[in-house]
């Protein structure tokens, strides 16, 4: 609670906001993303500052091309957001987030799924590489293993990949798409799905424990890993859809993956993320097909036909 006062305090106003935002997109100074020209003049006379290029007269702003883009929420509320999901180690549902920057429910998801979707187009973009460990795991595991409740689990690998100049294993868990028994040994195509999409050809080695069972040893810590985010997700968000879920396991990895970076903060490097992705065309059939959750005034999910959150 006082960590969320503390965000409120710090980014109370756009104009504070306005410093990061220009370094994060233009970090060694205003670029013209129409000609390249380097010098601008700034015009304030909008919510924003608009930068007008010298030489051509283009005019940019520091939401253009970003999850923010066309957004009419304030920026320091986006960044806000942004905060908690980057550094907070518990994360925050869209109901609990709407009470923090007093918005709907639905902007909050809204904001949460665009910043949600840079992370996970992020990571697609980063194959494991180096000595790589991967293993198979159960995703949403029945506690009682009848027919109807094995047809709800899914198969996931969770992995990490150990580099010589890495000071912690790079993390993923990916939900396998193709057919695979989530308690059957892992099948060739499941496997070859994972390499093709997630592993470098360059990698040094890679070792794969093809059956959910946890082993002994060494591959001790990603079932382990696995656990902590399968029940992070269900505390947090109480259960959601199969087609959101592995944005929320992509949100889980960032954490994971640059928590205690030297270099650069996780907020810093999910700034970097947002401001490079735009999100305005993205998944709109999708949004328009599954609509929204509903939630009463407990924060408790309604029935619904989407157990989106």
């Amino acid at each position: 609670m006082n960590e969320y006062h503390a965000l409120l305090t710090l980014y109370n106003n756009e104009l504070n906001c306005v410093p990061i935002l220009y370094r994060m997109k233009w970090p060694s100074g205003f670029i013209c993303p129409r000609c390249g020209h380097t010098s601008h003049y700034t015009v304030s006379t909008r919510r924003l500052p608009i930068y007008e290029c010298r030489s051509c007269r283009h005019q940019a702003s520091l939401t253009t091309g970003s999850v923010m883009e066309k957004s009419r929420t304030p920026i320091h509320k986006w960044l806000i957001a942004m905060h908690i999901i980057a550094a907070s180690d518990e994360g925050i549902n869209a109901v609990r987030l709407s009470e923090l920057i007093k918005v709907t429910y639905k902007t909050a998801w809204s904001i949460m799924n665009k910043i949600r979707l840079a992370i996970s187009d992020s990571d697609r973009a980063i194959l494991l590489t180096g000595r790589i460990e991967a293993k198979q795991e159960v995703f949403m595991k029945q506690p009682h293993p009848t027919h109807d409740a094995l047809l709800k689990e899914r198969a996931a690998i969770v992995a990490q990949a150990h580099t010589k100049h890495s000071v912690k294993p790079y993390m993923k868990i990916k939900i396998i798409k193709s057919e695979q028994r989530s308690r059957s040994k892992l099948n060739r195509q499941a496997e070859n799905e994972f390499l093709e999409e997630h592993v470098s050809s360059e990698h040094t080695s890679l070792e794969i424990n093809r059956k959910h069972v946890n082993p002994p040893g060494d591959l001790a810590l990603l079932p382990a890993m696995a656990k902590t985010a399968f029940q992070w997700l269900n505390d947090t968000f109480h259960g959601l859809s199969e087609s959101r879920a592995q944005l929320y396991l992509d949100e889980f990895c960032f954490r994971y993956n640059h928590a205690g970076n030297t270099t650069c903060s996780p907020l810093e490097s999910l700034l970097r993320l947002c401001i490079s992705f735009s999100a305005v065309y993205q998944n709109r059939q999708q949004r328009k097909n599954e609509g929204f959750p509903r939630w009463n005034r407990d924060g408790r999910r309604l029935a619904s036909n989407s157990n989106n959150h």
